[in-house]
């Protein structure tokens, strides 16, 4: 008797160990699962705030560029201009950005320049004229060369949304006119849906965009351009490892994901990255998946998937 019940005891411990075995299993095949759903449904996410976060951009670039080409056709502004009346039509700017941005709350900035590519006038401070701009702005040089609009992410003191303008009068080019735009407008936007913008741009370019020399550096490579971010959001970056970013992509992190695509000026030379962070609905493993251009790219980090094209 005592022999089958020391039987009847290894049985049943045997039969708790399996039971708990397969409870466990259980439990970590139904969290397995969890977490690649919502890995998928971030990465789905991110994605359509990325094509959001483009359509955006756009539209914010082809306004600008519409009252570029208004502004460079004002009559009352050619008037004064012609005249080389700045106070004239330093009055007439400043009036129109003020109304434009009562009216529309869509606040910008104008730079005028003569046909020596020379800062003709700012909106944003009256005393400073006949500044040099054709070494560094290579979108002056070509709107002066083409004589055509142009709207594009560029590189001054500050990374931005210019749109340019040529002044033109019986075919020759007197100047251009220039609305500048921050990326203010696009992270409102982005944040009223729960997602924090990031404009980066790559540290070499600090020689040019003086302005932001004291911003955020980013993996001792990109300086954050934008003045407003999201301070968690920004901290969980700052340990991210962005050597390794392509042209577009995912970095899904613990608690933080983000969604990134490359931004380039007008002759396609890449200027830094537009990012957007997605708080986790859960804690997730970290990984990353970035595309790239080139199948001659390498990517050395483990814990990163590349994705081409």
């Amino acid at each position: 008797m005592q022999i089958l019940d020391k039987i009847m005891k290894k049985i049943n411990i045997i039969i708790a160990i399996f039971s708990i075995s397969v409870i466990l299993i259980s439990f970590y095949f139904v969290y397995s699962l969890s977490v690649s759903y919502a890995q998928k449904e971030t990465i789905q996410s991110l994605d359509t705030t990325l094509q959001l976060t483009k359509n955006l951009l756009e539209e914010e670039e082809q306004r600008a560029l519409s009252l570029s080409l208004l502004l460079s056709q004002d009559k009352a502004f050619l008037q004064t201009f012609y005249k080389h009346d700045r106070r004239a039509s330093f009055k007439i700017i400043k009036h129109k950005i003020e109304s434009i941005k009562t009216f529309q709350g869509y606040a910008f900035d104008v730079q005028v320049h003569d046909k020596n590519l020379h800062t003709y006038l700012r909106s944003w401070d009256f005393n400073i004229t006949d500044v040099p701009l054709a070494s560094f702005r290579k979108g002056l040089v070509e709107v002066k060369k083409q004589k055509r609009p142009l709207v594009s992410i560029e590189v001054g003191k500050r990374l931005n949304i210019k749109a340019i303008s040529p002044i033109i009068k019986d075919g020759a080019f007197q100047g251009s006119i220039e609305v500048i735009e921050n990326f203010e407008h696009l992270r409102k936007k982005l944040s009223k849906q729960g997602y924090a913008l990031f404009i980066l741009l790559d540290k070499k370019y600090l020689r040019i965009a003086t302005t932001l020399q004291g911003h955020p550096l980013l993996d001792d490579k990109f300086i954050v351009v934008n003045d407003m971010y999201d301070k968690s959001s920004l901290s969980s970056l700052e340990n991210e490892d962005l050597t390794h970013l392509g042209s577009y992509g995912y970095l899904i992190k613990d608690k933080v994901s983000y969604g990134y695509f490359e931004i380039q000026n007008f002759e396609n030379e890449p200027l830094g990255y537009i990012v957007v962070a997605l708080q986790n609905s859960m804690t997730m493993p970290t990984h990353a998946y970035h595309e790239i251009g080139s199948q001659n790219r390498q990517n050395n980090n483990a814990d990163s998937e590349v994705i081409i094209r």
